[in-house]
């Protein structure tokens, strides 16, 4: 049995076990731990879903909790964290036989929360039982080799393996949208976390407040009250009606056609982050901005994926903006398809599953 545990993130979880399980091998049985949401009527909804597709759900509140159900699984059992942020459970699985039967899934925050320079000394305690318990897992694995670079930096890791997931439960579009008669439209960022740098994506586009554009922030998850109000407060100082935060969780249907109306998405994290935004802007031969000093543009450029540094955004003129390349958009596109659809990560995940079920 591969025992999959995830954190309270429903967007992405319900995507990649469906991926999981149609695309990655029908000889394998999939169990799934998901963090409660805090409301039980949606933690049913969440557990419902799974459920259909014939893996058994289990809804876990808190790190005792997850531990006291690991404890209940058979002896056979191999455990998948995808993401594993909480400190108190890296505790936990040192003071445990756990990590011999369990692998672990960067997802990148619960790396760099330990990049700080300045490190109290429960922050460096931290970081050192993170240090011993990953380098007594099975499988440790990145989302990218820059990342799979920073676990070995931080914690001495050497068997680190790259094992992206797919762009979910996107097709292939029939043609490119036109920016020729339409409104600039920008997705700016991924989420409310202060990570997404946000005053600082007002700063690089600042140049174009005069002109048509539309500037779609999400603020909808991932920040605090406080700070979103500001971001906000800032946004409509500086472009008004054209700045619009959305602060609705929107469905996958719904996020999945706001995009397609985005012609350019700007990242200023000073980290990987919003992988599936990206790929969908390379699928959809759209422009991507990403500082030039993250691993995801670092990745991007290894696969020769035409993608623009963030730090030359301020100086491309509105005209320039508009004109798109074919040809550019076709290779982002086969390159996209070619490594990181479902069809063409499914072979990997299936290798990894299998390796784990022998």
């Amino acid at each position: 049995m591969i025992i999959h545990i995830f954190e309270n993130i429903p967007h992405h979880y319900h995507n990649f076990i469906n991926f999981f399980v149609n695309y990655c091998g029908l000889e394998f049985k999939h169990k799934i731990y998901i963090q409660s949401c805090g409301i039980s009527d949606q933690d049913a909804i969440n557990k419902l879903k799974i459920e259909q597709l014939n893996c058994t759900t289990v809804v876990y509140v808190n790190h005792r909790q997850l531990i006291k159900l690991m404890k209940q699984e058979s002896n056979s059992s191999k455990f998948i964290f995808h993401s594993l942020l909480n400190r108190r459970m890296w505790l936990k699985l040192l003071l445990s036989d756990f990590p011999k039967r369990s692998s672990w899934i960067s997802w990148g925050a619960d790396i760099y929360q330990y990049q700080s320079n300045n490190k109290n000394i429960k922050q460096a305690i931290a970081k050192m039982i993170h240090s011993i318990t990953s380098k007594r897992m099975q499988y440790v694995k990145s989302l990218n080799p820059g990342d799979g670079e920073l676990i070995r930096q931080l914690f001495g890791c050497n068997q680190i393996e790259t094992l992206p997931y797919p762009l979910v439960g996107v097709e292939k579009p029939d043609s490119f949208t036109s920016t020729k008669h339409k409104k600039l439209t920008f997705l700016l960022g991924n989420s409310a976390a202060e990570s997404n740098n946000h005053f600082e994506l007002f700063d690089t586009i600042k140049h174009l407040t005069s002109e048509d554009i539309l500037l779609l922030m999400p603020l909808n998850y991932a920040g605090k009250e406080g700070y979103i109000d500001t971001v906000i407060e800032r946004g409509k100082d500086l472009f008004g009606d054209k700045f619009q935060p959305i602060l609705e969780m929107l469905s996958k249907e719904s996020y999945d056609k706001l995009l397609a109306n985005v012609d350019i998405t700007v990242f200023a994290h000073d980290r990987q982050q919003g992988l599936y935004v990206a790929y969908y802007m390379m699928l959809h031969g759209k422009k991507l901005f990403l500082k030039s000093t993250t691993t995801t543009y670092e990745n991007f450029k290894n696969y020769n994926f035409i993608v623009d540094s963030l730090e030359t955004l301020s100086q491309k003129p509105y005209h320039q903006l508009k004109q798109n390349d074919s040809s550019v958009q076709l290779t982002n596109q086969r390159i996209l398809m070619e490594n990181f659809t479902e069809s063409a990560l499914a072979i990997k995940w299936h290798e990894f599953f299998k390796n784990l079920s022998n």
